[in-house]
């Protein structure tokens, strides 16, 4: 007697794991909803105007392994909310800078001390969208704050949760591409 996967080749299997890998990186697409920027790069550049009397924990992220400078990094930060995680309209900043071969620094602003997460994709054709080829496997780079690796599928949020205690905060996430 044969086993349900049996019937399948080791390629097909392989290809069949790699589109479901794909689809819950296609979450990632929640990165590129909306179109407000910020400008700045360091955050020794002045925050965007607070909208409470509490001063915003700034998040200095330096992005690792950037395999070129064409196009931009785009870098969101979610709250710690599970069910927000990822999805569009989330976010309580996004920042989009010109990449840098190599490293590239960026920064974003919490409006207070908490639990965070950062998303971030390399754009490198610039089309402010996460592109992915037709499987749905990403095309650009991505990566994710306390860098969980790679996965099938988005990783949990608990997997890139960091803590702002009102003092500036330095993040150093590792770029992946898998194309």
């Amino acid at each position: 007697m044969t086993g349900p996967c049996s019937s399948r080749s080791p390629r097909k299997l392989a290809r069949r794991t790699l589109v479901g890998a794909a689809l819950g990186l296609a979450l990632l697409g929640g990165l590129a909803a909306g179109r407000a920027e910020t400008s700045q790069t360091g955050c020794d550049a002045a925050a965007p105007a607070a909208t409470q009397a509490a001063p915003q924990a700034t998040v200095q992220v330096t992005v690792e392994k950037v395999r070129s400078s064409k196009g931009l990094i785009t870098a969101v930060l979610y709250p710690d909310n599970p069910e927000s995680f990822l999805k569009k309209g989330a976010r309580l900043d996004r920042i989009r800078v010109d990449a840098r071969e190599g490293e590239t620094t960026l920064c974003l602003h919490a409006p207070a001390a908490g639990r965070y997460s950062v998303a971030l994709y390399h754009d490198e054709n610039g089309n402010k969208e996460f592109d992915q080829d037709f499987l749905g496997i990403p095309t650009e780079g991505y990566g994710f704050s306390q860098n969980p690796g790679f996965r099938f599928g988005k990783p949990d949020i608990e997997e890139t949760l960091f803590d702002i205690e009102g003092a500036p905060v330095s993040l150093r996430i590792a770029m992946l591409y898998l194309h």
